[in-house]
């Protein structure tokens, strides 16, 4: 009889364990869909005002600007497995003593595996698939009722995007374009407007090409890539391409940067070769097989920056992303030194690989510093270079407009000098070094006189 009672108290505080558990785990989870529902409702009120404001002010209807606050994201395999670790890390910090048994669940590495293992069935795969497009036919309506999906006379669509409200553009189309969906298509009619709100140039646009050389714009990170990108499509009205797929650009109205760099719809392609990624390890003999050369055909606008400016400034992307800074103690130190030896090697290393791989005729050697003093100059010399025919009302907008949406402030920047006489000295040398290649090869040499530091 004892034990009998003492077996049942045991399940007894068992089973009200349990309760506890699921009563924490339910208030948890309701406070967290309380929190979302009401966003939701707050932003549903927000764009309702915004749209509302529009409509009243603005007296050409065609376009109708939608405040949104960041982009959804794309269903995938990788999100999927990114959100089952996260539900295990999130198991382990609230529940550390729960076993991770149970028919429903998730976490673990049994079920990671289980899903890899999933992802190799072709039902499986496909009811992904088919949640996908739900998702996407769910997202064109949205987009359809605010006004950002223009239907022509004969029955296409085009998807109309803004700098101030970009379209969230999906993240699967870096692929062949045969591969595409009907509805995955529609993505190539996406029109993006990069002056709205200048009454003289929000005519003019941005869209995908058809048949388009592809045209390498290569450059050492932080040399203003981004920036001759929103300048080069600006006077071409093409999107620009790329060797990587940053999400961040894309937000930007950057989708060129999401198909494929051989598409032959877009005007040029970005990419760092083996400055970035993987390259940047490989030993000196086998970096110039991550340069991209023949991705490119070996034609590219070579975009060059004082390397003083693009060290700090990769110093700044590698600490405080696109736009904002590292902190005053990543530029002293050892740290600080091993950097620079090593990235104004790389920086010589990049464009001797291009000046000496390509045929002269087929590189454009850009300077930084020359695109500020005389940017309508630097802009049509690249125009020729690209066999682009020039419109007048194009490059005077661009010029206008001529700053991009990737900017340092670097007001707040608290470093003026953080070069030692010794690395002063180096990398003076390589830059001594380039230009006596650039003078080989026939190019422009560097602008020296307009370099701090030097």
């Amino acid at each position: 009889m004892t034990s009998g009672r003492r077996t049942t108290k045991t399940r007894y505080v068992n089973c009200s364990f349990t309760k506890i558990i699921l009563v924490f785990f339910l208030s948890l989870t309701s406070f967290f869909l309380l929190k979302i529902f009401a966003s939701v409702h707050v932003y549903g009120q927000r764009v309702d005002r915004k749209l509302q404001s529009i409509q009243n002010s603005q007296n050409d209807d065609r376009y109708v600007e939608v405040l949104r606050d960041k982009p959804l994201i794309s269903l995938s395999s990788k999100v999927a497995l990114d959100k089952i670790q996260e539900q295990k890390r999130m198991k382990k910090k609230y529940f550390p003593g729960l076993p991770a048994t149970g028919a429903h669940q998730i976490g673990g590495n049994a079920g990671l595996s289980h899903l890899k293992l999933s992802l190799k069935d072709p039902s499986f795969v496909k009811k992904l698939k088919d949640m996908e497009n739900k998702r996407q036919d769910l997202y064109v309506s949205i987009l359809d009722k605010r006004g950002q999906l223009v239907r022509g006379e004969d029955g296409s669509m085009t998807i109309v995007s803004y700098p101030q409200v970009p379209v969230r553009f999906p993240n699967n189309l870096k692929r062949e374009v045969a591969d595409y969906s009907a509805k995955e298509s529609m993505w190539l009619n996406i029109t993006h407007f990069p002056w709205p709100l200048d009454q003289s140039c929000r005519k003019y646009s941005v869209s995908f090409g058809r048949n388009l050389s592809v045209v390498g714009l290569a450059s050492y990170p932080s040399s203003g890539n981004t920036w001759l990108r929103y300048l080069l499509e600006g006077i071409s009205g093409f999107y620009s391409g790329s060797m990587y797929n940053d999400l961040t650009l894309r937000q930007k109205g950057f989708y060129g940067e999401g198909v494929a760099a051989d598409s032959g719809m877009v005007m040029t392609v970005k990419t760092h070769g083996h400055t970035t990624d993987t390259g940047s390890h490989m030993p000196r003999d086998m970096q110039n097989k991550y340069n991209h050369h023949s991705e490119v055909n070996k034609t590219a606008i070579l975009l060059i920056r004082n390397p003083f400016a693009a060290i700090m400034g990769h110093r700044n992307l590698d600490q405080g992303g696109h736009t904002g800074l590292a902190k005053p103690e990543d530029f002293s130190g050892e740290g600080w030194d091993s950097f620079v030896k090593i990235k104004t090697e790389s920086w010589l290393n990049f464009y001797s690989d291009w000046l000496e791989t390509s045929q002269p005729e087929n590189i454009l050697v850009i300077h930084y510093e020359n695109i500020k003093i005389n940017l309508r100059h630097s802009l049509r010399r690249i125009l020729d270079f690209l066999s682009l025919e020039e419109d007048e009302g194009r490059l005077r907008c661009t010029v206008e407009h001529n700053t991009g949406l990737f900017k340092r402030d670097h007001q707040k920047a608290t470093i003026d000098d953080p070069y030692t006489e010794e690395q002063k000295h180096l990398v003076k040398d390589n830059i001594n070094k380039l230009n006596a290649r650039l003078k080989q090869r026939g190019k422009e040499t560097l602008p020296t006189h307009l370099y701090n530091y030097f």
